[in-house]
């Protein structure tokens, strides 16, 4: 077997790994909205620079958190758009 037909395989795998390893980033825009018991909601847009990997999995799409604290409902819901 040649030189040649080893090395060329060897450096695909080589750039194929190094590809795959790099960081996968974006930025986001997010709109939040907070509803509480007894009080108007509140809307805020925030923008997030350069999430990457994990934190982009769980960032991208929409949220919801509710929290019931003495009688005080609470609940945030966020939509985040990636590019």
């Amino acid at each position: 077997m040649s030189l040649k037909k080893i090395i060329f395989p060897l450096f695909v795998l080589i750039f194929i790994g190094l590809f795959s390893s790099c960081k996968k980033c974006k930025d986001c825009t997010c709109q939040q909205t907070i509803s509480q018991t007894g009080m108007p909601d509140v809307n805020q847009t925030v923008q997030l620079e350069k999430v990457c990997d994990e934190d982009l999995e769980e960032t991208e799409g929409t949220t919801t958190v509710t929290q019931n604290v003495g009688g005080i409902n609470q609940t945030v819901t966020q939509s985040c758009e990636c590019n």
